[in-house]
């Protein structure tokens, strides 16, 4: 199914979330570490994301203790997304924070440790 374009709009038509879907774009991210890169507290966060979510935006799957959240391909592929896209920027410093973010690995680190506990 084609998202509307009004849904994109709708969606979109908050600063916050306008980030935030950006921020999706470059890759899946659960809350924690999206609380990180846009510096957002987990309520005002959530409550973004669940908007994003019922606009049909971004999905949300499981991965053991962690929601992730991230953009479909349907979405990613559609004609007005990519005009966004190609159109908006982030910010320099929450540019800089995504491959940080990645590189520490929150959910990959949190796992390993998790995984060491249950050893000893």
């Amino acid at each position: 199914m084609m998202i509307k374009t009004v849904n994109i709009l709708s969606g979109l038509a908050n600063e916050n979330r306008l980030r935030l879907f950006l921020v999706l774009l470059d890759r899946d991210f659960c809350v924690c570490e999206l609380q990180e890169i846009l510096n957002m507290e987990q309520s005002r966060l959530s409550h973004q994301l669940r908007i994003l979510k019922f606009y049909g935006l971004v999905e949300a799957k499981q991965d053991g203790r962690w929601i992730v959240y991230s953009v479909s391909e349907e979405v990613r592929k559609n004609p007005v997304v990519q005009s966004i896209k190609d159109s908006t920027e982030l910010s320099p410093s929450m540019k800089e924070k995504i491959p940080q973010v990645r590189i520490r690995g929150i959910r990959q680190n949190e796992k390993v440790e998790s995984r060491r506990r249950k050893e000893k």
